[in-house]
């Protein structure tokens, strides 16, 4: 055949095609459907347009350090990156501020719980960093009684104990509602070597640490602890927790201690003995409706204990997928009230800010992008925040809203995955510093509304 009759061939299906393209209903007929005309001739894929998400998230930067004075009222009623809070009010961050002020010789503790778009510290490692640069501080926080490594501490265990948690799959539940404060822990029933060492010293800060905590409880036999020679023991009916503690040399970045007897083991803290302390509390899977199954006292005791002033809940990615209905997105609504109004009964001096889900992408028609009812789910769990007295941070917003996450995976460096779901370190980087400017354009408004009388 002549190129000639195989182009005038080619050229006629494609005319055909086009037309099939314009006559076919855009609903389809019998549960086919043909693509329309609009969308093969549209060669983008959603969320092409616009400026880069670096470029985006260093507009969200620019707009948090510009805020000043009359400014500061334009950012907290427009801006993507502020915080939603209830019925509006800026005060709301007061009490945590005067205890950021008083953080030196009043050391307080922050509680970061998430789904698996936290492991590894990713995002939580940001935000440490930023607040205790600010405020002083250093340590990585809780260390799981098992082996568990961060980017910036590992840690080992000479036994092999059994784990047990609060979420994910049945077969790791306990049967009991003492899973301690992490909803997480490990069970001692033989002699146990924990030891800690440094992974990286690029962050010194996070790296070292001075105070070494076993968090323990469900003591059935006396609990033996030893670090280098000072022995303490536990014995059954203790209480809720019990805080086995010892003072390590400054900028320690080694530490260990053997464990004997019978009782649950919640985690390890590796902390400084002033400033700020940050838990990273990775629950893979977990939509956080799990705090409500959890025993009160134990929450009520560690967070007394720990002077626990913020409280980051960061859930919903997981729910996502499934939220297909609105009555399937009211009821997660209301589970997430259950464990905020949970949570402010047993920690009363603690701010509570959720997290809202990131921007995910699913293939809809053969295209990718945001899952159709995530802007619903977004505007849900904002309400059930506010409404319940939290704040609420909008992760969806700060990238850019619907078919951002398309571009963030497109970025080079990558700032997410290739599952359209979650960030890469360069990605969770970007969240843990906007966040961090966010919270911290609250504390200067706080110190100028307190230096003007307002």
């Amino acid at each position: 055949m002549k190129r000639s009759r195989i182009v005038l061939f080619l050229f006629g299906v494609i005319a055909a095609l086009a037309i099939l393209c314009a006559v076919f209903p855009e609903e389809g007929v019998l549960g086919l459907r043909f693509p329309q005309l609009g969308e093969i001739l549209s060669a983008a894929e959603p969320g092409d347009a616009g400026p880069s998400p670096e470029e985006l998230m260093e507009q969200r930067r620019q707009a948090v350090l510009a805020a000043q004075g009359n400014e500061y009222q334009t950012f907290f009623r427009e801006d993507p990156a502020r915080f939603y809070l209830p019925g509006g009010d800026v005060r709301f961050f007061d009490e945590l501020f005067a205890a950021f002020d008083r953080a030196e010789t009043e050391p307080l503790r922050i509680v970061h719980y998430g789904d698996s778009q936290i492991e590894e510290d990713r995002i939580t490692g940001t935000i440490r960093e930023r607040l205790q640069e600010r405020f002083g501080g250093n340590g990585p926080g809780m260390m799981p009684a098992r082996k568990h490594a961060t980017p910036r501490v590992g840690g080992g265990s000479t036994a092999e104990l059994r784990r047990y948690f609060n979420y994910g799959d049945a077969s790791h539940r306990a049967g009991i509602r003492q899973y301690g404060p992490y909803a997480d822990f490990t069970r001692l029933d033989t002699v146990a070597t924990f030891s800690f060492y440094p992974v990286s010293r690029k962050d010194k800060r996070q790296s070292t640490f001075e105070r070494m905590t076993l968090v323990a409880g469900n003591v059935r036999s006396t609990l033996s602890v030893t670090s280098k020679g000072d022995k303490r023991t536990v014995e059954p009916g203790s209480g809720a927790l019990a805080f086995i503690r010892y003072e390590l040399p400054d900028s320690s970045t080694r530490a260990s201690l053997t464990a004997s007897g019978y009782a649950d083991l919640y985690g390890i803290l590796l902390d400084s003995k002033t400033g700020v302390r940050m838990d990273n509390i990775a629950m893979r899977g977990s939509s956080g409706a799990i705090f409500t199954t959890m025993d009160p006292e134990q929450l009520r005791s560690f967070y007394k204990e720990e002077n626990v002033r913020l409280i980051l809940l960061q859930y919903g990615g997981n729910s996502v997928p499934y939220l297909k209905t609105d009555k399937a997105i009211s009821t997660y609504q209301e589970s997430i009230r259950k464990q905020i109004k949970f949570l402010q009964g047993v920690a009363p001096k603690a701010k509570i800010v959720f997290v809202g889900p990131s921007d995910m992408a699913t293939v809809v028609n053969g295209k990718r992008q945001t899952y159709p009812k995530l802007p619903e789910i977004v505007d849900s769990l904002r309400l059930a925040a506010t409404e319940s007295g939290a704040a609420y941070w909008d992760i969806y917003g700060v990238m850019g809203g619907e078919n951002s996450m398309i571009q963030w995976v497109k970025a080079r460096p990558a700032l997410a995955g290739s599952d359209y779901v979650h960030f890469t370190l360069a990605g969770s980087q970007k969240v843990g510093d906007v966040f961090c400017d966010a919270l911290l354009l609250y504390y200067e408004y706080y110190k100028w509304r307190k230096k003007n009388g307002r």
